[in-house]
């Protein structure tokens, strides 16, 4: 026998939709996905570093124990000593700064594991309460309507909703990884525009080697800083082919700053190591425009699309709900004592075509002394390049990419519905199994990722 229908399972009803729909608009499942598998990324990144930087310590002792045991008697004359000299100091210098390097990006990205382990334990509890809450509206519906739906078009709207909400959270899913990319971009190309600007500083002939040696240490502090932030960019959207600034650039760039002290002695290495960084920052802010016209040209429009399309299907169903629940009522002659009008329509439409602000996540990197409002370059650091016309700039990844599998989920909804319809031919008893099945099924669609 069916539940019997109250104001307060009315009431009920429209608290737990609403309560749901909100937290579906947050997005927690598929931004806890992305959270935790930045996590593992840091984790395994942490480990790399501190294999490296005992590898660093053990290079850089070896290299100061060959300067400390060179020994004139060895050689010839002063000349041919003090080019031997002039040379094992270059390789100490140039391992002593790649070990220091590796230190400043494991004492850099270390402490954002604790951050990251508060954020995912926040992101879990938010998908604690959001499982919790559908078992309870499952569980409200199953007593209701027998343990079935309400009706075969219940289970189609319900359908049509899964569908079309998984597709949103991917899209909005996209929107996030993105925007909190382009962060770390814009970052990216302020501090490498810095470094150009005091990589070109120390060419002024009035400098002494100190006054050099502490410019070109706050251009490497920035080109740490840059290259860490474009690392960190790529990672959070790991599946797509950056057009610009590629991994093995990016490596190339790290080569550069490792060799910075020595570069900047020599006119001719002082002069290649700037065609490097310049070339990196244009080819950063031809990265950044690109972020620009993906977000603003397809992820926008598709998240609008999206957004409508899930808002039109939520009224849908609830409209059939409603509908279902009121023929309850009359079938239990209550109906001057229930009362399902259109205030409760409307309280149930309420965060309908709502998009959830973006919440920038991301952890920047910054370089010492860089203040916090750094994505504002400082004033003598010279214009952006120029941008990339439209017509020459990378195209955009295609909707596979961006969102994942888009047209699979569409003929598993299909299958679902074919499914459903054939069932629906069995005998009585056969058609109440597969109703529970699709129920459980339902269930199962509400609680788990589906994958991408």
């Amino acid at each position: 026998m069916s539940g019997e229908v109250t104001q307060e399972t009315i009431d009920k009803y429209v608290a737990l939709d609403n309560k749901i729909r909100l937290l579906e608009n947050k997005n927690i499942r598929k931004t806890y996905d992305s959270v935790k598998k930045r996590y593992d990324a840091i984790v395994l990144s942490v480990q790399t570093l501190k294999k490296k930087y005992e590898e660093c310590k053990k290079q850089t002792a070896k290299e100061k124990a060959d300067v400390d045991q060179l020994d004139i008697k060895s050689f010839l004359n002063q000349e041919a000593f003090d080019k031997s000299m002039s040379k094992e100091k270059a390789e100490y210098l140039e391992a002593l700064n790649r070990e220091e390097l590796i230190k400043k990006q494991l004492d850099t990205i270390q402490p954002q594991l604790g951050e990251m382990e508060k954020e995912l334990n926040r992101e879990k509890g938010g998908i604690e309460e959001l499982e919790k809450m559908c078992q309870e509206q499952e569980d409200l519906l199953s007593k209701i309507f027998d343990g079935a739906y309400g009706s075969e078009l219940e289970n189609k709207l319900e359908s049509d909703l899964d569908l079309v909400r998984e597709k949103r959270q991917r899209i909005g899913n996209a929107k996030y990884k993105w925007t909190n990319g382009r962060i770390l971009l814009e970052h990216a190309c302020n501090q490498l525009a810095f470094a150009n600007k005091r990589w070109a500083d120390i060419k002024n002939t009035s400098l002494n080697m100190q006054e050099k040696y502490g410019i070109a240490t706050e251009a490497r502090n920035n080109l740490i800083a840059a290259i860490q932030n474009l690392q960190s960019c790529q990672k959070y959207l790991d599946n797509i082919d950056f057009p610009y600034c590629k991994p093995n650039e990016v490596q190339t760039l790290e080569k550069a700053t490792n060799n910075i002290y020595v570069d900047m002695q020599s006119p001719d290495r002082h002069k290649h190591a700037g065609e490097c960084y310049n070339v990196t920052h244009r080819r950063a802010a031809a990265l950044l425009q690109w972020f620009d016209n993906v977000i603003n040209t397809v992820i926008e429009k598709d998240i609008m699309e999206s957004t409508k399309e899930e808002a039109e299907a939520s009224k849908k169903l609830r409209a059939e709900r409603i509908k279902l629940l009121k023929e309850k009522v009359e079938a239990q002659g209550m109906g001057g004592q229930v009362q399902i009008d259109d205030s409760a329509k409307n309280e149930l439409a309420m965060c309908d075509g709502e998009e959830e602000d973006i919440e920038i996540q991301a952890v920047i990197f910054k370089a010492d002394g860089e203040d916090d409002n750094s994505l504002h370059p400082a004033q003598d650091v010279p214009p952006a390049p120029t941008p990339v016309p439209l017509s020459e700039l990378a195209p955009p990844p295609n909707n596979e990419a961006l969102f994942g599998n888009i047209e699979q989920l569409k003929k598993q909804h299909e299958k679902e519905i074919s499914d459903f319809q054939k069932a629906q031919e069995m005998n009585k008893a056969r058609l109440q199994q597969g109703l529970e099945a699709k129920l459980a099924a339902r269930r199962n669609r509400r609680t788990k990722n589906t994958p991408e």
